[in-house]
């Protein structure tokens, strides 16, 4: 498995060049009792390109699991320190993680 930078620059560009939408980037890595390090957080416009999302990161990178896949309105990605959720907008709406995660150090990347 490829380092911890690398695969997670990996998986920002691969959403980015995707045309992935809303990427944020929750930062547990200085949270103690932490089981991750990262959670990626993205928009999907359709079930398909959510779908999309996931194949084209599952291309370059292999996850541990992932989940939601048949749906396509939630994909989870594990990569052991690194998580990616790739949602349809209505339903990251409904989630709100980044509400859930408060004190957690959210960076916006685009």
């Amino acid at each position: 498995m490829p380092n911890k930078n690398f695969l997670l620059k990996s998986i920002l560009e691969i959403i980015e060049t995707n045309n992935g939408e809303e990427i944020t980037l929750l930062n547990f890595y200085k949270k103690k009792n932490r089981i991750y390090d990262y959670f990626i957080i993205c928009n999907g416009r359709s079930n398909q390109h959510v779908f999309s999302l996931y194949e084209k990161i599952k291309e370059n990178t292999s996850p541990n699991h992932a989940e939601g896949i048949r749906k396509s309105k939630w994909i989870l990605m594990d990569y052991i320190n690194i998580i990616v959720h790739i949602f349809l907008k209505e339903i990251r709406n409904y989630y709100q993680l980044e509400k859930i995660y408060q004190g957690i150090k959210i960076l916006s990347y685009e």
